[in-house]
């Protein structure tokens, strides 16, 4: 599935197609250890496979937040049960994120944020990393 991820991101590079991958393939090095009881670095070679042609279209932006404020939101059907669960995700988005070899990437930390303060940090981020970014393709809702 992983392999497959990257594979239609390089068919389509060329074709000026954005897509988003929530969570993509770090999820597997957070919850594979977590829950499933095998390490999913595996991700990170099939990363270092494909990255290099990829190396300018990709961005790795990361959010965290506050386990209490995760575990006020939660609906009940998450795998964690405690702030120590939670905290665990958190801390493994944080080391996925560092680990990947994705040379634009930004980890930012939203605990304190309101999602207008955080989409103005993530444009500034696209803005800066990519020339030929265009600010009037960027269009964010907040409901």
């Amino acid at each position: 599935m992983y392999d497959q991820m990257f594979r239609t991101m390089i068919a389509l590079k060329d074709e000026g197609i954005s897509m988003i991958f929530n969570r993509s393939h770090l999820g597997e090095t957070v919850y594979a250890p977590l829950y499933r009881g095998y390490s999913g670095d595996f991700v990170f070679d099939i990363e270092k496979r494909h990255i290099k042609q990829l190396r300018d279209q990709v961005y790795l932006i990361t959010l965290v937040n506050d386990p209490e404020l995760i575990l006020s939101r939660d609906d009940g059907k998450s795998f964690y049960k405690d702030r120590e669960g939670v905290q665990a995700e958190v801390d493994g988005f944080v080391r996925a994120h560092r680990m990947s070899g994705i040379k634009n990437k930004l980890l930012l930390d939203v605990k304190t944020m309101g999602p207008e303060e955080a989409s103005n940090i993530i444009v500034q981020f696209l803005e800066e990393s990519q020339p030929n970014y265009n600010k009037n393709q960027t269009e964010i809702e907040f409901q």
